[in-house]
């Protein structure tokens, strides 16, 4: 391990020098100052480390021509292990962290589903650098003047729908126009809330099929919803719907709710409350079961970011170190939760990790979901990539009517079982096997 840990050998060109660089996609200058000063600046090791930001909309694709050009940062984040990590890992972009996984004792702080889903070819190539979960928002003010509460079941969350749209509001705040990949969180509630994690997790694991009945009806409802006008007001304007138009009506009280991820607490401040001038407030609950025989709660499980180290870069001990500290420093990670509404990575936080500073819906979220146990999947963290890709861009078909559901799972099927067979679908716990 010391030989490890000290990696000596001539600086690689994951970095200028000794520096370790870092690029990542945050969402404005302050939350980069803070990412700088407290995962950059604040970290004491050997070597500095260099922040780069980058947008959002090209990160992935500049480290994708970096890394093919032989540079590159020395720390290469994705968009969660399904995407790019299997094809960076063949590639030769990525090291191999198992040898460091018994020092930093990596296997008791992660979660260990959120680790299996990082290996490739049963080896640990990444680490999770955030999580997140699915939930239901509403606006307290919106459901009271409307006669509704936040639907549990399939029967109240139609009924939930129906009632809204028939008083002239949108019922949930939806559009794809800033971010295709939005498509992906629908069909996951559909598969997960709607068939069932049971019924998920046997098709992950190729026991079953993707075209079974209850998969082809799970997406065939949803659609259902998308053409009845449920999500964003209507098919048309859900291809219109950009992410201020969302949080807006969910802020002024046009729409009843909204079917979103948790990394959206940081993204509603600026329409919520003091920062935006009115006395709205959010809330979030649990998804609402939309199928027979599913969970009342179910938590679909989610690696929002994942991190490894570039191969490139020579002194690999000195980059997986600093890997370590910005994936498992519990303080700087609490600190950037209460603080600026980081998604933390997948490690054991307590409610009793928190200040009182902290935002009580943020605590509820952390001491909850570390306790969850029934699992639902995430196309982004459990599908493989081709499949994943698949689904992203072809639920338009199914939702405008140009493709039927069974057509639909049809094709995710053809591709689910070529990747199976590579070996390149990520692993996945239980459903009922909790977070511990």
């Amino acid at each position: 391990m010391t030989t490890l840990l000290g990696a000596c050998g001539s600086p690689g060109r994951g970095g200028s020098g000794d520096v370790i660089t870092i690029w990542n996609n945050l969402s404005d200058a302050q939350q980069n100052d803070y990412f700088r000063q407290h995962f950059a600046e604040g970290y004491h090791g050997k070597y500095p480390v260099r922040f780069s930001p980058k947008a959002d909309s090209t990160i992935d694709r500049l480290i994708q021509t970096a890394l093919a050009a032989g540079s590159g940062p020395t720390i290469i984040v994705t968009p969660g292990p399904s995407s790019f990590v299997s094809s960076y890992w063949q590639a030769g972009y990525l090291t191999d962290l198992g040898p460091y996984a018994e020092h930093y004792d990596w296997r008791k702080k992660f979660a260990p589903w959120a680790l299996a889903a990082s290996e490739v070819d049963g080896r640990l190539i990444t680490l999770p650098a955030s999580y997140e979960t699915m939930v239901f928002y509403s606006n307290p003010a919106t459901l009271d003047r409307l006669g509704l509460e936040e639907p549990r079941t399939r029967e109240e969350f139609e009924a939930f729908c129906t009632e809204a749209h028939g008083k002239g509001h949108v019922p949930l705040s939806a559009g794809n126009a800033d971010y295709k990949g939005a498509n992906e969180w629908f069909v996951g509630l559909a598969l997960n809330h709607g068939a069932g994690p049971e019924a998920v997790h046997s098709a992950l694991s190729g026991e079953t099929h993707w075209t079974d009945p209850v998969f082809v009806e799970a997406i065939d409802r949803i659609a259902s919803y998308f053409r009845r006008g449920w999500f964003g007001g209507g098919v048309g304007l859900y291809f219109t719907n950009n992410f201020p138009t969302i949080y807006q009506q969910l802020a002024s009280g046009k729409a009843a709710g909204m079917l979103s991820g948790t990394w959206d607490f940081p993204n509603l401040s600026a329409y919520f409350g003091k920062e935006a001038g009115n006395d709205a407030v959010w809330q979030w609950t649990t998804v609402p079961s939309l199928g027979d025989h599913v969970p009342a709660v179910v938590w679909d499980l989610a690696i929002g970011q994942s991190a490894g180290v570039n191969t490139s870069f020579t002194r690999t001990g000195a980059a997986v170190d600093y890997l370590n500290f910005f994936t498992t420093d519990l303080v700087n990670i609490i600190r950037s939760i209460e603080e600026m509404n980081f998604a933390p990575p997948p490690i054991r936080i307590a409610a009793s990790d928190f200040s009182t500073r902290a935002d009580p819906r943020i605590v509820k979220l952390y001491s909850e979901l570390s306790t969850a146990k029934s699992i639902g999947y995430t196309t982004w963290t459990f599908f493989p990539q081709q499949t994943e890709t698949y689904m992203i861009d072809y639920f338009e078909n199914v939702i405008t009517d140009r493709m039927s559901a069974k057509e639909y799972c049809e094709g995710i099927q053809s591709r689910f079982a070529r990747e199976l067979s590579e070996g390149r679908v990520p692993a996945a716990p239980k459903p009922g096997g909790g977070l511990s």
